[in-house]
């Protein structure tokens, strides 16, 4: 024991690490983010231009929460104000908040782009307008996450791929829903999320 964790800290630290990321590879995608992602279902309030981004909306969320939730996307290219105004919208509620130019943004929506096209040229917000605004949606099969999920970093969400099958959102080929609904897209069929 003492010959597994001699030396300096600094490789005890490395060491950890490495046990955990190769603990971390032997769980299933599909288990990890039940364990780790909270999505919930966000009304839109309001929707404005960000006054230092022209590609940027900051979108007011009722998330039937204490408080209501701001949000910033870079989908103004792709959708005009109206369309998005009063719909009701997939948000990754325990992602780490983030500034964008000043406005800090405390969570992210969900949208579908076409996998075979260049990168920022192809968008489709994922509207949850069958759900109550609230439900937090679960992956087929497993329970709902519990709602005091630390934060998520971005860079570890987006290492559990999304996809849109047929048209459905899946994860690890199992379906984003609740109480028998799945979430649904009508232009990237087979796309991915994020």
């Amino acid at each position: 024991l003492r010959a597994r964790y001699s030396g300096s800290q600094e490789e005890r630290k490395e060491h950890m690490e490495k046990e955990m990321e190769n603990t971390e590879t032997e769980i299933s995608v599909g288990d990890r983010f039940a364990e780790r992602v909270i999505l919930k279902v966000a009304h839109i309030k309001e929707v404005e231009k960000h006054p230092q981004g022209d590609k940027l909306y900051i979108l007011t969320l009722d998330m039937q929460e204490e408080e209501e939730r701001i949000i910033v996307s870079s989908i103004v290219p792709f959708y005009e104000r109206e369309e998005l105004l009063g719909r009701n919208i997939v948000v990754v509620s325990n992602l780490k908040p983030a500034n964008f130019r000043g406005v800090k943004s405390r969570g992210m929506l969900l949208a579908a782009n076409d996998p075979d096209a260049p990168e920022h040229t192809t968008c489709e917000v994922i509207f949850a307008d069958q759900f109550e605004v609230g439900t937090v949606l679960t992956l087929e099969g497993y329970e709902a996450p519990k709602l005091d999920q630390p934060y998520i970093k971005a860079d570890h969400f987006f290492e559990l791929p999304i996809k849109t099958e047929d048209g459905v959102v899946k994860v690890d080929g199992k379906a984003i829903g609740s109480g028998g609904k799945t979430l649904r897209v009508t232009r990237y069929l087979n796309g991915v999320v994020n």
